[in-house]
């Protein structure tokens, strides 16, 4: 079975390819580069300094295949003082850095989003180096949440168990899955979805106290590391977390979601879980003993 993190690195290699790069004039142009879906990522299109309508529509100049996409969601045109991005009165809104826009003047690093398409926004100046910024943050994050990639996850977490076996330190691991996921695609639609998916990361995020690794690894499905923390001991910021997305719905713009995850957490031993997998799976283990108990729970080893 192909994951998604291995369609999404056999893909990379063949999709970019740095445009020539812009004239020295007052205002040249500047780029979007595509991060999410997953089908085209890393796809850059230049902006050539006329106007570009976005929308589904066959006619439009940068059309976008998507259900989630106003026939004619919005323009980005270019003016002597920077490159715009304006909303067409499209259904869904066009979004930058999480914030529906009506207008507004892009700066480099900017996340635009058309329905479910979201794209980093790269300025003329500096662009190669803006490029290559891009390129790694699609390596080793989700292009929707902004949490790790389970590529990225997987390599931390591997580093962190040589280190653990090298100091004798604790070392913990939550899979964390959340609870009737399509069932919320199915009653809210894949908006509403992916809205859950980053809350409950902006949610999770929040919690944290900085040496923890936070990473989407599946659909709905997340990994978080936490260092020097027995099992107990992650059991208890597992609760944390399960708590806070209980205690309150997510809201959305037409919707208000409850939503819940079930947590597995498993402790690396030198002498038991001696691999990543090993560990994986005995948090992957916990977490379907959450989800076979009732959902909305934390499921941990108390030997």
């Amino acid at each position: 079975m192909i994951t998604i993190t291995q369609q999404f690195e056999e893909m990379l290699p063949t999709r970019f390819s740095l445009p020539a790069m812009p004239d020295s004039t007052p205002h040249s142009r500047g780029c979007l580069v595509r991060i999410y879906p997953i089908e085209g990522v890393g796809k850059l299109i230049s902006l050539d300094g006329n106007e570009l309508i976005v929308g589904r529509d066959s006619a439009v100049s940068m059309q976008l295949n998507d259900d989630s996409v106003s026939r004619r969601h919005a323009k980005i045109e270019s003016q002597p003082d920077g490159d715009f991005v304006t909303d067409l009165g499209s259904t869904n809104g066009t979004w930058v850095n999480d914030r529906r826009i009506t207008v507004v003047q892009l700066r480099a690093g900017d996340r635009v989003r058309f329905g479910n398409q979201i794209f980093d926004y790269l300025s003329a100046s500096s662009l190669e180096a803006q490029y290559h910024e891009s390129v790694y943050r699609i390596m080793t994050t989700d292009g929707l949440t902004q949490a790790h990639n389970r590529r990225f996850f997987v390599e931390a977490l591997d580093r962190e168990i040589m280190r653990a076996r090298r100091r004798g330190t604790s070392l913990s691991v939550m899979m964390m899955d959340i609870d009737h996921f399509k069932l919320i695609n199915d009653t809210w639609g894949h908006l509403a979805g992916d809205s859950v998916l980053t809350e409950f990361v902006r949610r999770v995020s929040g919690i944290l106290h900085g040496d923890e690794l936070l990473a989407r690894v599946g659909g709905e499905e997340f990994g978080l590391m936490v260092p020097d923390a027995s099992a107990p001991e992650a059991a208890q910021l597992a609760e944390t977390i399960r708590s806070s997305l209980a205690g309150t719905p997510v809201l959305t713009e037409t919707s208000s979601i409850p939503v819940t995850v079930s947590i597995g957490v498993a402790e690396y031993s030198i002498s038991v879980t001696d691999t990543v997998s090993h560990l994986i799976q005995e948090a992957d283990r916990h977490l379907y003993v959450a989800k076979n108990a009732g959902r909305n729970q934390v499921s941990f080893s108390r030997s």
